[in-house]
């Protein structure tokens, strides 16, 4: 099973034409038992400064209120969900908000699927 969630092309970071929060409910039919992925794929995804802000300065997701990773770079695989059972989740996407030498340029959310086997 395949649910693409995002297609298109959003804007995301802190400039006046951007949005800090993505957030997008989808309907799953059955549950996902086995095998779940959750896909993002962006354009231009640059953290900024030293080693040691890359954690902070990176955009968090979360499916279901669940903190499941961060996005670092432009295309991202998250396959340690929560329990996804049939009916509505949300995933959401949250701009990072650290300020200084760690803070993100303005990047691109392109795609966002979910997946698992059958």
């Amino acid at each position: 099973m395949e649910i693409t969630i995002f297609n298109g092309a959003l804007s995301m970071g802190d400039s006046a034409s951007a949005t800090m929060v993505f957030a997008q409910d989808f309907r799953v039919m059955q549950c996902a038992a086995v095998g779940r992925k959750l896909t993002i794929e962006c354009t231009d995804i640059q953290i900024l400064g030293p080693e040691e802000h890359q954690e902070i300065s990176s955009h968090v997701v979360f499916l279901d209120d669940c903190m499941i990773g961060r996005l670092r770079q432009d295309r991202s695989e998250f396959t340690l969900l929560p329990e996804v059972e049939a009916g509505v989740h949300r995933v959401a996407i949250h701009v990072a908000t650290f300020p200084g030498l760690g803070f993100c340029d303005d990047f691109v959310l392109r795609r966002v699927v979910f997946s698992c086997k059958e």
